[in-house]
């Protein structure tokens, strides 16, 4: 897809490992250059943020934002790997894309992961757990 392809171009080595498939754009960002590329989905091509996800891999944990261009029904997809297992820090998206304060909070109580210039980075999902669990999705929660 051309919209892609400019994509890459424009963003030139802030992105790696790109993976086309039809409708998606899945690639590698680093902490350093997530904010650039967060900035640029959402204030120049218009894509909102759909959601976030993350993993527990053998490279660590990774967060893969889902970037949606609705007028163009593609979806732009960074990933971030977190190779810090012990303590993940990312940076937080949300002074560019508000909507990023609560999916970053789930990510963080679920996993984990420090999302660092949250505006109010405290557990949401698991506060009045009774049990309360810590990083509960994680694999070997102690770790």
């Amino acid at each position: 897809m051309d919209e892609y392809k400019k994509f890459l171009q424009l963003m030139g080595d802030k992105v790696a490992q790109v993976i086309e498939k039809p409708r998606r754009l899945y690639f590698v960002v680093s902490n350093d250059n997530l904010r650039d590329v967060a900035r640029h989905l959402f204030l120049t091509l218009g894509c909102r943020l759909s959601t976030a996800t993350a993993q527990e891999t053998y490279h660590g944990l990774e967060i893969l934002y889902h970037f949606s261009q609705d007028a163009s029904g593609c979806y732009y997809c960074p990933r971030v790997i977190l190779t810090d297992k012990k303590h993940p820090k990312v940076n937080s998206i949300t002074a560019i894309v508000t909507g990023a304060i609560w999916i970053e909070r789930e990510i963080f109580d679920l996993w984990g992961i420090e999302f660092c210039g949250h505006p109010r980075m405290e557990q949401l999902l698991t506060l009045h757990h009774p049990e309360n669990p810590d990083k509960p999705l994680r694999f070997g929660r102690s770790v």
